[in-house]
């Protein structure tokens, strides 16, 4: 009996340290949950963190291409808002000048000081190298390409959304072809009195320059009510060309702007998501931790009974 009781005892201690050994690889799992860097590391976590992490890359990428595009929209409709109400201004120049007894030498100095803000408008409405209100020697007016939105068309694949801008709708300055701009193509048409006008407000220099016999919008003491006429209905003429202009930039920016906070949003949530999964599994590791410490200590106290029987039997049998 004496013999039983030793290897009993032994045994008993070995399935302990078995325990002991298990409980101790627990909180070492729980503790490397946040902290897996590749599969070899544990590959169900870098499943978890590989698949949702890559999605909200992805989207956060979507996000700064749709930013991008939303930015650069908002800076050419700026810059059709400034220069509509500059070319309005000038409108109200030429219409003063209409009064008897106006200075139309002085109207006139007013009107070219506008017409150089209107030029550095066009110049600077540019974003990340695009310019859509002026175009330089050589530039003609195309078909710009943005992302407008970004949606999932299946797992793991993400569906980007075009949207096409034609420039064409909104260049107000041509140093190419002055006819490719707003304020420096001619506009022709009848005045009041049945006369014809053509008329144009900027001259940017282009290398195809409007053809003769266009005439920029310009006031002197000899500018007669006929001209005058055929002038505020050629600015007229613009304001409605810069007026088409804002609606399509803004048609434009209407279509980014719905996506432009949601997928601001996205990398968030699957942060958020990366986070939960883990502490959801991290959760489970440390109750099943704690179980195995209660175990432990429970199996140690009867090992510590157990010897202290065998020691008491043993002196009994001295």
């Amino acid at each position: 009996m004496s013999l039983l009781q030793p290897l009993s005892s032994a045994a008993t201690f070995a399935r302990a340290s078995e325990r002991v050994t298990t409980s101790a690889v627990v909180p070492a799992r729980a503790v490397a949950a946040r902290k897996v860097d590749a599969p070899a590391e544990n590959d169900g976590y870098w499943s978890i963190t590989a698949s949702l992490g890559t999605g909200g890359l992805s989207l956060s990428s979507a996000a700064d291409a749709t930013g991008r595009a939303a930015a650069l929209t908002d800076i050419a409709a700026l810059g059709i808002e400034t220069t509509t109400g500059i070319v309005m201004d000038i409108r109200d120049r030429l219409i003063e000048a209409r009064s008897p007894g106006a200075d139309r030498n002085a109207l006139n100095a007013e009107i070219g000081a506008l017409k150089e803000q209107l030029a550095a408008t066009a110049a600077s409405s540019t974003y990340d190298g695009q310019n859509w209100l002026h175009l330089e020697a050589g530039q003609r007016p195309k078909v710009q390409s943005v992302v407008a939105s970004v949606s999932r068309s299946g797992p793991g694949e993400l569906a980007v959304n075009l949207a096409d801008f034609d420039t064409g709708r909104s260049v107000v300055t041509s140093s190419e072809n002055a006819a490719d701009g707003v304020l420096t193509r001619a506009h022709a048409g009848l005045t009041r009195s049945g006369g014809t006008y053509a008329y144009f407000l900027l001259d940017a220099n282009a290398a195809v320059p409007t053809s003769s016999p266009v005439r920029e919008v310009a006031l002197a003491d000899s500018t007669n009510s006929a001209e005058l006429d055929g002038m505020i209905a050629a600015v007229d003429s613009m304001l409605t060309g810069l007026y088409e202009a804002g609606a399509s930039l803004g048609a434009m920016r209407k279509g980014i702007a719905g996506d432009d906070g949601f997928l601001d949003s996205i990398p968030e949530m699957i942060e958020s998501a990366v986070g939960e999964r883990i502490e959801t599994a991290m959760t489970g590791d440390e109750a099943l931790r704690a179980a195995l410490q209660v175990r432990d200590q429970l199996q140690a106290a009867g090992l510590n009974m157990a010897n202290g029987d065998m020691r008491a039997l043993s002196d009994l049998f001295r």
